[in-house]
């Protein structure tokens, strides 16, 4: 791994609070990490430990009474915490990608894979309607479909929960993000199927040169794969 002086991300000190009427509970603690340009970061811990909240408040989805209290996010040498839903929905569009965990949630299922590919697509630019289906099909395999125009043909309740995640995974990449944020992307896989996911991953972070923030509460599979482990338990980080 490169290693480069400055983060392209830089999550300090951050307090992640819950409101329920009138009364506010810390739930994360403290939680300072780094990711740097082009490397794989795990972030791990068991489940309810604050991974995901912390990823949520990166691309600030927090859920309505999750809020952060404490801390700065700095991306690119400037506190995002400060953004406005605007600047927000800018930065998950051409900065900072989430992949969701329950990825059917992430598709419309009553449009084609093709309709949904193009329209985010043309989040970026123009195309010529001759080079659109070339670049699907070229998105599709790299994400690892052997039979791209069948996907694109296909709706997302036809596909299984593994293929809709790695379509949305094919979306985000089209928008050519900084940062890929994969929340739990293999739970409820057995273990060749975690290892093919994380391979892929592996493979994307490479051939993008893209800086991947991979959260799993499955600390062994992980550790293979990425450049560096970030360990929490409880709300804070412990190593």
């Amino acid at each position: 791994m490169i290693t480069y002086k400055a983060p392209l991300l830089n999550v300090e000190n951050l307090e992640i609070s819950y409101y329920e009427a009138s009364k506010c509970s810390p739930v994360i603690y403290d939680v300072s990490f780094q990711l740097y340009p082009a490397e794989m970061v795990a972030l791990t811990g068991p489940s309810g430990c604050g991974k995901s909240l912390t990823s949520q408040a990166i691309v600030g989805l927090l859920e309505t009474n999750f809020k952060v209290t404490n801390g700065h996010i700095v991306y690119k040498g400037e506190d995002i915490l400060h953004y406005d839903n605007k600047a927000w929905q800018q930065l998950r569009r051409e900065e900072i990608a989430l992949l969701i965990q329950h990825s059917l949630n992430g598709l419309n299922p009553i449009c084609t894979v093709k309709k949904q590919m193009i329209e985010t697509i043309k989040q970026k630019k123009e195309w010529l309607k001759k080079d659109i289906e070339l670049y699907l099909h070229n998105l599709l395999s790299q994400v690892g479909f052997t039979d791209p125009k069948h996907i694109l043909s296909s709706y997302p309740f036809e596909l299984s929960g593994g293929m809709r995640q790695r379509v949305l995974l094919a979306m985000m990449l089209s928008l050519r993000p900084k940062i890929l944020i994969a929340d739990e992307p293999t739970t409820a896989l057995d273990v060749i199927n975690r290892d093919k996911v994380l391979s892929l991953l592996k493979k994307i972070q490479h051939e993008f040169e893209l800086t991947i923030l991979l959260i799993s509460h499955d600390h062994k599979s992980v550790n293979r794969f990425a450049d560096r482990v970030v360990q929490m338990c409880q709300g804070v980080v412990v190593t």
